[in-house]
Formats: C-alpha cells, sequence, structure tokens
C-alpha cells in the first residue's frame, strides 16, 4: 500500500523499516503480527485493514515499485 516513511499506520510513522500492507486473507490466521496495536494482536485480528508489517518481507513487482516509492522509471 505504501512505503512513505512519514505515513503514519496502526498510530506509528512507517519510517524505514516497515511498509503499510492490506491483508485480505489468512493462511495461518492465528499467527502473531509483528506490529500490534489495541486492536490486532494476530493475522485474523488485520483482515480487511491496513497494518505495518516489515518491508525485508514484503515482495513488491518491480513493474509496480513506482507506485509505491512515487518516483517514475526514468527517474531511477
Amino acid at each position: 500500500m505504501s512505503m512513505d516513511p512519514a505515513k503514519i499506520v496502526m498510530g506509528r510513522p512507517i519510517g524505514t523499516v516497515y511498509c503499510e500492507v492490506s491483508i485480505h486473507f489468512a493462511n495461518k490466521p492465528d499467527a502473531p503480527l509483528f506490529v500490534k496495536d489495541d486492536h490486532r494482536f494476530r493475522i485474523k485480528d488485520a483482515i480487511g485493514s491496513h497494518i505495518l508489517w516489515f518491508r525485508d518481507y514484503v515482495l513488491v513487482d518491480e513493474a509496480k515499485r513506482t507506485l509505491f516509492s512515487g518516483t517514475k522509471t526514468n527517474d531511477i
């Protein structure tokens, strides 16, 4: 969803370690979230919402990377 370090997600700035993701389906619904808040502790709690997730664990299609970075392919 976003990699903008200034954007606030789950009450925290994304920063350089996290990115914003949207959870639509859970293979392991009872797995704990990396970043928890007052209402979300497990993957099943985050279905249908946007959460913080470690960037190192997110695969971004290179063709779509410009959507997240805000730069054009020609700028890189």
